[in-house]
């Protein structure tokens, strides 16, 4: 009887012999040496841990910049060294990783047994057992301390250089702006337009000191958003309107696109004005003949905004960086007119601030795309975006938050009796009132369909409660003198941060149990 030979696959083979080699005891050896030398040598602090923070091993570099030795580890949990502002996000990350075993990226701050704040970033992943389950986690951070003061110190001498130029540049365009008009002697005809010439640079030096105090308000993160219901349809027909002379003397069409006369969403009017500013005029800069559009359209969850011309492009080379700080490109067939390089790094970060997010299309000599999408909220949302924001403010500066709805409860009653068109503009109109009657700079009234939220910051429920009944009786009086034979409820509600809420979701339902608000 003949034996049966048989045939391996030849990658099985191969791994066969590798694993028959690695079990042998001097490249086992070898293998946990090299090993041992990347954990301890390498300058990356590493750590090995339990989620609920046990540690279980650190390297040297990890004891070296946090300042504990061998001695100080057997009762050291992970969050002793994790400051507390970033404790509840790493418990976060902690049991996301343990639970799926998926790498995720982590920025935290780290304090060392001296007190002294180490900033790291890295990733956390999951070490698993002989029964493929994580029973150990792993961190390997980089200290980033030191770009982070770099960052700082760029954006602090930004922020002073700015400020220090602004004023002499107002007293020097002022000096010109008088000698143009003739209050210090007639000029003549040469005079009059090398000071137009000086004043044309100065109004562009000003422009570009304004976009870095604008980057550096952003990067700092003081930039707040006002948001409202808005109309983004007649919001794209303002900018459009804002430049149909440059588009004019161009000859390049202008207009705006739309399948909807109107799309409301709630952003913050003047930022976007300002994005839109600065996309449609980048685009008739490189835009010698054909068109630049505006075009909307409501997806949903979404409203898309494109800024779309037939002007010269961008390179495939220079598309990536696009949005780039101090990134000038010279458009494809020519240089055009060359600014600072922050206007669409400034457009980007407050898309991004509205949690939008945009993207750039361009072929060369066939023209330019710029698509942002801006989410939609439902009224819970909006109302707990503009929250947050005030209340992290009150815990930054240590402060209070009193919050005051009004809501139409009746408001479906009111669009079958009035319509749409006047349900909308009295809801407007109210909006308008509050803010109008709102006494400190601080305060601002922020309207959806059919409520409207009134921010007091720093102010007291005793305080808010005055503030409310003074604010209720004139919303009755406009109702009562606009539509007198209609029957609109009115309900509201006040509740106050830290005292009766101490989270967004409290505070929400707190505002809305009186009147059973969606």
């Amino acid at each position: 009887m003949m034996k049966k030979t048989s045939q391996k696959n030849p990658e099985t083979a191969k791994r066969q012999k590798l694993e028959k080699g690695f079990r042998s005891p001097s490249r086992a050896v070898s293998a946990e040496k090299k090993c041992q030398d990347l954990f301890d040598l390498t300058s990356d602090l590493i750590q090995i841990f339990k989620p609920e923070g046990a540690l279980l091993d650190v390297n040297l570099a990890w004891k070296r910049v946090l300042e504990y030795g061998d001695g100080d580890l057997a009762n050291l949990s992970v969050f002793n060294v994790i400051h507390f502002k970033d404790r509840k996000e790493s418990e976060e990350v902690f049991n996301a990783v343990f639970r799926d075993g998926k790498t995720r990226k982590l920025l935290v701050t780290f304090l060392t047994q001296s007190g002294e704040e180490v900033a790291v970033e890295g990733m956390i992943g999951a070490l698993f057992c002989e029964d493929d389950k994580p029973c150990a986690l792993r961190g390997i951070f980089q200290d980033v301390t030191r770009y982070q003061k770099y960052e700082e110190l760029k954006d602090e001498f930004v922020s002073t250089v700015s400020h220090e130029l602004r004023t002499p540049l107002t007293v020097v365009r002022e000096g010109i702006a008088q000698m143009r008009d003739g209050l210090v002697g007639e000029l003549t005809q040469e005079q009059d337009s090398f000071l137009d010439m000086v004043l044309r640079n100065a109004e562009r030096l000003a422009r570009i000191i304004e976009e870095l105090l604008d980057v550096s308000r952003l990067e700092a993160g003081k930039v707040r958003l006002h948001r409202s219901l808005c109309n983004i349809v007649d919001v794209a027909k303002k900018v459009v309107d804002n430049f149909q002379i440059v588009a004019q003397q161009k000859k390049v069409e202008l207009k705006t696109e739309s399948e909807k006369e109107r799309i409301d969403i709630p952003i913050d009017r003047d930022k976007i004005i300002q994005v839109l500013t600065n996309f449609v005029g980048n685009s008739l800069k490189f835009t010698p003949q054909g068109h630049v559009k505006i075009q909307i359209r409501d997806l949903g969850d979404f409203v898309e905004c494109r800024v779309a011309d037939t002007g010269r492009g961008i390179s495939q080379e220079d598309l990536p960086r696009v949005f780039e700080k101090f990134r000038q490109f010279e458009r494809a067939a020519g240089p055009g007119n060359k600014g600072a390089g922050l206007g669409l790094a400034i457009s980007k970060k407050l898309i991004e601030l509205h949690h939008g997010r945009v993207t750039i299309e361009s072929f060369p000599l066939k023209g330019t795309t710029v698509t942002f999408l801006l989410p939609r909220y439902a009224h819970r949302d909006l109302f707990r975006e503009s929250i947050k924001q005030a209340m992290n403010r009150c815990l930054e500066e240590g402060g209070t938050l009193s919050v005051i709805v009004f809501d139409i409860i009746n408001y479906n009653v009111m669009r079958e009796q009035l319509g749409d068109k006047q349900a909308v503009k009295i809801v407007v109109k109210m909006e308008e009132l509050l803010n109008e009657a709102l006494r400190r700079v601080m305060d601002v009234a922020i309207k959806d369909t059919r409520s409207i939220l009134v921010l007091l910051p720093d102010t007291k429920k005793e305080n808010a409660c005055i503030a409310l009944d003074r604010l209720y009786r004139m919303l009755k009086e406009y109702l009562m003198k606009e539509e007198p034979m209609s029957t609109i409820e009115i309900g509201s509600s006040v509740a106050c941060f830290p005292e009766e809420a101490d989270t967004i979701e409290k505070m929400l339902d707190k505002i809305c149990e009186s009147y059973g608000a969606p």
